[in-house]
């Protein structure tokens, strides 16, 4: 027991940097809950009520479920016409979009930074795009690429001018960015997404894919961590990069990891593909 505690502790010492971050935004909390629901009715009205209960939150629900992302021909009005028009899963990743945008609000202020907000974006639209031909739901597949990154957005928020700077000096020099985490933070994203992970209950299935999204793949079952490497991979490879890699991939190599039922992607055309990201990060964003 003492072992285990003096081992806490040490950790706790060595990540001075995620001390006293703002706490993960509420109704993505929820949100992540109702995740792990299977009953659509009780989901359903849970989700209305969370979403109620915030005026500021349902306007902007509603304002991007009428914009040109969804390309609808009448106008939403209500939340359960919005659920009835997009479908509960839809609404639930669309949900978790803007609480992960308000949490960020202030931090991207400083454009370097929305970088690392549009990669995550694009890893949450690729991941959703590809988890049909991986046998992944694709609301869990978007919010795990959503949150893949969410050691860095923390840190961004908690130091949004250290981590510009930081984020500047890799891109001009060509540094490693996770080292450069190291050196300035004395932590690297993914330690400090596994961290944090852990603090905020985030489901097992998405910790692992928030710890593990740079580990090379293991052979076996193509599970949500490793759709998440894919789809980070793709995302920095489609241009979407936060710093350029040193070693850029082609992004038909990267395809051709799927499984053999998504072996058809790679006859995708790519340039038209991420002018389709293109607009739909944009209208994310």
């Amino acid at each position: 027991m003492a072992l285990a505690e003096t081992a806490e502790q040490e950790q706790a010492e060595r990540l001075w940097a995620l001390r006293d971050l703002p706490p993960f935004p509420w109704i993505a909390t929820k949100v992540l809950q109702l995740f792990a629901s299977r009953d659509d009715d009780v989901e359903i009205r849970r989700l209305i009520e969370l979403i109620r209960a915030d005026a500021s939150f349902s306007s902007e629900l509603l304002r991007r479920a009428n914009s040109p992302l969804y390309g609808l021909r009448s106008r939403i009005s209500s939340l359960q016409h919005a659920v009835v028009i997009l479908g509960l899963d839809n609404v639930k990743t669309l949900s978790m979009t803007i609480g992960m945008a308000a949490y960020l609000r202030a931090a991207l202020k400083l454009a370097v930074l929305r970088r690392c907000w549009r990669h995550s974006l694009t890893c949450a639209v690729l991941a959703e795009y590809l988890a049909p031909w991986c046998g992944i739901p694709p609301d869990q597949a978007y919010t795990a690429g959503l949150l893949h990154d969410m050691g860095r957005l923390a840190l961004l928020v908690k130091y949004p001018q250290a981590y510009a700077d930081l984020l500047s000096v890799v891109l001009e020099n060509e540094f490693q960015l996770i080292r450069s985490e190291r050196d300035l933070f004395d932590v690297d994203h993914c330690e400090a997404g596994a961290y944090l992970a852990k603090v905020w209950g985030f489901p097992e299935d998405l910790a692992q894919a928030v710890a593990r999204h740079h580990d090379p793949p293991e052979e076996g079952k193509f599970g949500l961590s490793r759709l998440i490497h894919v789809s980070c991979r793709l995302a920095d490879a489609l241009g979407f990069e936060v710093a350029e890699p040193a070693a850029p991939e082609e992004a038909s190599a990267i395809l051709a990891e799927l499984p053999k039922r998504a072996l058809c992607l790679l006859q995708t055309d790519l340039n038209t593909l991420k002018e389709e990201l293109t607009k739909k990060v944009n209208a994310l964003e």
